[in-house]
This record gives structure tokens, sequence and C-alpha cells, in this order.
């Protein structure tokens, strides 16, 4: 009994945990660092909880957050991100998505997303209110 009830907790947190699915992207982005625009390449992972939730990470090298997605007005998705290394003095930052382009197939599927962040708590002054622009193509399955 013990084993079944183990295999309907584990069968039902993986349904809820991976309900829609998971997203690679790869993508540009933009950062005004000392009011000089500057772009890196980026990428992420991002993990669906549900209809209106998202976790992952996205970045570059020097810039990766770990990021918690939710839904938000007009099919947007409201982004909090935490960087625990405070790497480029951005240690927690509050941003927008919308996902202009999104595929209808089956099997993996494609979008094409633009992301605006703001970083407000930072270690270094200078870096609040410093954005960072992000167009992403995103392959989901």
């Amino acid at each position: 009994m013990k084993l079944v009830t183990k295999l309907i907790i584990v069968a039902t947190a993986a349904s809820f945990m991976f309900g829609k699915g998971i997203t690679l992207t790869w993508g540009n982005q933009y950062t005004n660092v000392a009011d000089v625009l500057t772009a890196n390449n980026s990428f992420g992972v991002w993990v669906d909880v549900n209809d209106a939730m998202a976790f992952g990470w996205e970045g570059t090298t020097t810039t990766s957050l770990l990021k918690i997605g939710f839904g938000g007005p007009a099919g947007m998705q409201v982004r909090l991100g935490m960087n625990p290394a405070n790497t480029a003095g951005q240690a927690i930052t509050l941003g927008m998505s919308r996902d202009w382009w999104t595929s209808a197939g089956e099997g993996w599927g494609t979008k094409f997303s633009t992301a605006i962040d703001w970083a407000f708590a930072s270690q270094t002054p200078g870096n609040n209110g410093q954005f960072v622009l992000t167009m992403n193509l995103g392959f989901g399955f």
C-alpha cells in the first residue's frame, strides 16, 4: 500500500510540475551598462508549472538569473528574477515579457518573444534602474 501511495504522489507531482512542457530559449540580450548599450547572446530553460506560471533560468554568463513568471494582463508574463551570486550587480529584477508568435504544430513548438527586465535591488548602486531587453526564439516540447 505504501508503494502505491508513493507512486500516486510522484505521478501527481510530475503531471503538475510538467503540465505544459519545457522551453529552451536562445536570443539576444541588450543592456545599458554605464549608459552604453551592449549586446550579448542569451540562453535559457523554462519549465511550465501550469497555464499561468513558469520558472527557469535565463541570461548570459554574466547576467544569468533564476526567474519565476506569472500570468499577466493581455497575455503578457510578469517576471521576477533573482541572481544569488549578484553577478554584474543584478541581484533582483522585475519585468514583463510577451510572446509575439507561437507555432500551432504538434511535438516541437516554437515561439518568438520579447522581454524587458529592470534591476531594482543591487549591491552596485549604479545598476539600480538598469534595464535588460531580451529577444528570444524558444523551442518547446
